[in-house]
């Protein structure tokens, strides 16, 4: 549902390439908390000329008297503005559906007309609806059910309507996909000598893979150094995290942030959508607005880290954690999607609607970009990793890095 239920711009879907949508620079300048709360925070749409109801005055603001006039002499509707959005999510599901949704429509309190009078909307108006799941076709006064509950009663809401019973007659056995080779293991032997890992075998030298990089960038390599680092800041990270004090100002800072970047140009529908995708980096810069920068620096400076190099780190690494595990069903989707498989599907939905299913699909293609260099040196490391991530709840402060 996270995925279908996206909804936005002009579309050309797999012909243009959404990636840059994600990209985070670290060294651009971002406004502070108080500068986002003075903003955002306190109403500007009208100033009313007081502070307290016993002391408003005696003139008559001749703006507001302006302003309800015009309200009074004209006969449009005012929109509401999720409105559209509605009408394009209705439009999109199958209208034999709409006998589940339409009846609790009509309950809520001042939903446009528009809506109500849609095709196949208006017509469920105090209707029960008539395909009831077999699981609950027997309760006595299933009538009588909320229309805020009647999804409950779609025969595809119940997990049996999707189970199939059939099997086969007579087992099929399965051909292995690789044959048994008597001769695999000696072939082993000869490129790797049994002698090489005895007890008074001599230590390999220190490779590139036991070196710390220094000053990462987005784009440079990811050493298994670079990983034990990493995870061993991650005990100072979350101390840090868990003073409220902290986490309330980080979650303020990255929801301004939001606000600010979609008036600042972003072209993501759903800003939040590069927390997904670059969750360290958009941590850093949630920090960097509340002024916690200098606290948050002291977690991880003892592993030489800066704080633009440990949210470099930091992502490469959560990135090609998340592509270590990834699963067959999230490979075939992304290529499927790359394929553009799902364009047909998608361009149904409308304009607004495609263009935020392309870019969520986007965002789970970016979430899971890592170069094989970088995922074989998480691997060395995978099972530590995976314990300090589910100690944190896969979490890293407010934000979310799990696979």
């Amino acid at each position: 549902m996270f995925f279908c239920g996206f909804a936005a711009l002009p579309l050309c879907a797999a012909e243009r390439d959404y990636s840059d949508y994600f990209q985070i620079d670290l060294d651009m300048k971002l406004p502070t908390l108080a500068e986002l709360q003075k903003k955002y925070v306190i109403n500007q749409n009208y100033d009313r000329k007081y502070e307290f109801y016993w002391n408003i005055g005696n003139v008559f603001d001749n703006v507001f008297r302006a302003t309800i006039s015009t309200y009074g002499m004209n006969e449009k509707r005012l929109k509401n503005e999720n409105e559209e959005a509605l009408i394009e999510m209705l439009k999109g599901i199958p209208p034999e559906y709409y006998q589940y949704i339409g009846p609790y429509l009509h309950t809520v309190p001042n939903i446009s007309e528009k809506v109500l009078n849609m095709p196949g909307i208006k017509e469920t108006k105090n209707q029960f609806p008539t395909r009831i799941a077999p699981q609950l076709a027997d309760i006595e006064d299933l009538e009588f059910l909320s229309p805020y509950l009647y999804f409950v009663l779609m025969p595809e809401a119940w997990p049996e309507y999707h189970e199939t019973t059939e099997r086969p007659a007579v087992p099929i056995k399965k051909k292995p996909k690789v044959e048994h080779d008597e001769k695999f293991y000696s072939r082993i032997k000869e490129l790797v000598p049994v002698d090489e890992f005895l007890p008074d075998a001599q230590k390999p030298k220190t490779g590139m893979s036991d070196l710390r990089t220094i000053e990462p960038t987005k784009d440079s390599p990811l050493t298994s150094a670079d990983v034990k680092a990493f995870m061993a800041t991650l005990d100072k990270v979350y101390a840090f995290g868990k003073h409220n004090y902290n986490v309330s100002k980080i979650y303020d800072a990255g929801f301004l942030l939001d606000v600010w970047e979609q008036e600042h140009g972003s072209k993501l529908a759903f800003n939040m959508l590069k927390d997904v995708v670059n969750p360290c980096q958009r941590l850093v810069q949630k920090i960097r607005i509340a002024g916690l920068e200098r606290e948050f620096r002291l977690s991880i400076a003892e592993q030489g880290f800066d704080v633009k190099g440990w949210a470099y780190t930091c992502d490469k690494t959560i990135k090609a954690f998340r592509v270590s595990n990834i699963s067959r069903a999230t490979v075939a989707t992304i290529k499927a999607y790359e394929k553009g498989l799902y364009d047909s599907y998608f361009d149904q939905m409308g304009d607004k609607k495609a263009e935020m299913q392309y870019q969520a699909m986007q965002s789970l293609v970016e979430m899971n970009r890592a170069p094989l260099e970088d995922v074989l040196e998480v691997r060395k490391n995978r099972e530590e990793l995976r314990q300090k991530l589910n100690s944190m709840k896969n979490r890293i402060i407010a934000v979310p890095v799990g696979s």
